[in-house]
């Protein structure tokens, strides 16, 4: 199964809250409630989505990624924060312009999200660092 921008932003909504409403998540990737039921559907059946659970504990892989923006910082941290990649934003004053906190289950997961985060266009450069401890 191919997957788009809105079956990954869809999978972002989940993952943040595997409770979420088909009805909220439309509203969020501006298709019908019916749209998303089907997408979910198929993102189940491909395999996907494997499970809706939560983690008590929290993501095992944590990024800082600081980033400076092409032009305008407004308009890249509203990409941003469209994308659903990020855990956490913050527009930041200083050599940077904004700093992400992104999560994942593996260091696989965070190194696709921190390549989607590169192929925003309106993100110039990055410069990441990975946690190796969480205190």
């Amino acid at each position: 199964m191919r997957i788009d921008e809105k079956d990954e932003k869809i999978i972002s909504l989940l993952k943040k809250n595997a409770r979420v409403s088909n009805v909220e998540v439309a509203r969020e990737v501006e298709l019908t409630e019916g749209a998303v039921r089907h997408r979910i559907e198929q993102l189940l059946a491909s395999g996907t989505i494997t499970r809706f659970t939560i983690e008590a504990s929290g993501a095992a892989y944590y990024g800082i990624v600081m980033l400076k923006a092409k032009h305008e910082t407004k308009k890249m941290m509203t990409d941003i924060s469209a994308s659903g990649i990020a855990h956490e934003s913050y527009e930041i004053a200083g050599e940077y312009d904004g700093c992400l906190i992104i999560e994942g289950s593996s260091l696989e997961e965070v190194d696709g999200k921190i390549d989607k985060i590169r192929k925003i266009k309106s993100v110039a450069d990055t410069k990441t660092f990975v946690s190796l401890k969480r205190w």
